[in-house]
């Protein structure tokens, strides 16, 4: 009996681990395995139904881990639409571009879609240096050159690979133009105005943590199909997925926005800055339980957010965490568009929860103050403050 128990729940742990997880706007999880995948809707069968999901609804399909790729050579293209491809061979001949993925996938592509090429990209040294230097925005193309261990980057005009894909030109600010071998050259960055084209709906995340952007999807039962926003046509077999990620913008956490407009300041004259995702001294915020996402606020501090009016719902936990400072009584407001639809008093007793419409909205204004002339000790957190769409 002891052996049969064993396996028993041995196969029950496996049928967790090979289920697929939907996650949908409105918090619910289906658990189960997905059996088609429409311009409309997501068929997933659980152990006692089939379950239809509308596709505005859902925020993720996650199958699977994505794979450590520790011990692998590979080198990063990024394109228009934030495609980030992990690559083991790249050939760029004229205006166009092959790419062979780690896992094997081929995909081809005009180069203009594509805005960096950078190799030994499982470097973390290098790519530290990388990432800096693709952070900073010049008007001009660029090729990067590793020496010493140092990357140097050169501005000028990129122009095509010849039919070999052994050189590109590349014309300095004086005029003169060059031949460069490709195989000298740590990485490209090309200066792009046009967008990507298409309307994306998802980015597909395989098990190697490529990225690709999809304006299509659809699932037969067999193959993952999708086209990107660039035009290509990809199939998927249904183990290379690690994640369908809908979100796209249908739930954005305020902790990963930028506020439009920001006021801090004390009575006393020591300001305390607003955090994200932590509390006000740097730890994991705990509102009655741990989370994530979030806002602490201490008083006086004012931040407006521009919604665009492409929201319709404001969610978060308005609580104040103890562990900063037990004593507080901060007087929080919140506004849309001017008009006031929360103020109260916020206390250690009980977290409250807020929940309101924020439809054809496009400021948001949280204001958090205190009572005594010295701003000092009020403080609140807002727990998985949202807006949803």
């Amino acid at each position: 009996m002891p052996i049969l128990r064993t396996i028993a729940v041995f196969l029950v742990f496996s049928s967790v681990l090979l289920a697929d997880e939907l996650r949908t706007l409105g918090g619910k999880v289906i658990v189960g395995k997905v059996t088609a995948v429409t311009d409309k809707e997501i068929t997933i069968k659980t152990d006692k139904e089939e379950v239809k999901t509308p596709l505005h609804q859902v925020l993720a399909l996650d199958f699977r881990p994505v794979k450590n790729l520790a011990g692998d050579k590979y080198s990063d293209v990024r394109l228009l639409d934030d495609t980030v491809l992990h690559c083991s061979k790249i050939d760029i001949k004229g205006k166009d571009v092959a790419l062979t993925l780690v896992s094997g996938t081929n995909i081809q592509l005009p180069i203009q879609f594509v805005t960096s090429v950078v190799h030994q990209a499982e470097d973390a040294a290098l790519r530290k240096k990388w990432l800096e230097i693709a952070g900073v925005r010049v008007k001009r193309d660029r090729i990067v050159i590793l020496k010493d261990g140092e990357l140097n980057a050169l501005e000028g005009t990129l122009g095509e690979v010849d039919a070999e894909g052994e050189k590109i030109k590349f014309t300095r600010d004086t005029g003169k133009v060059l031949e460069i071998p490709l195989q000298k050259l740590h990485g490209l960055i090309f200066y792009r105005l046009e967008a990507a084209q298409g309307n994306p709906i998802c980015r597909v995340i395989d098990q190697q943590g490529n990225v690709l952007t999809a304006s299509k999807i659809g699932f037969d039962g067999k193959a993952y199909s999708l086209t990107t926003t660039f035009g290509a046509k990809i199939s998927l077999a249904p183990d290379a997925l690690a994640k369908l990620d809908f979100n796209m913008g249908k739930l954005t956490y305020l902790s990963d926005m930028e506020p439009a407009k920001v006021v801090e300041k004390s009575g006393a004259g020591l300001v305390t800055h607003y955090r994200k995702d932590v509390n006000l001294d740097g730890e994991p915020i705990i509102l009655e339980q741990q989370h994530t996402k979030g806002l602490s606020l201490h008083a006086y501090t004012q931040l407006e957010y521009n919604l665009a009016g492409k929201y319709k719902e404001f969610k978060a936990i308005l609580g104040v965490d103890q562990r900063v400072g037990a004593d507080s009584q901060a007087m929080v407001t919140i506004n849309c568009d001017g008009a006031e639809i929360f103020k109260g008093t916020i206390t250690a007793k009980q977290t409250r929860p807020l929940a309101f419409s924020v439809k054809d909205v496009n400021t948001l204004r949280i204001t958090v103050s205190s009572r005594n002339f010295l701003d000092l000790h009020d403080h609140v957190t807002l727990a998985d403050a949202r807006v949803s769409q």
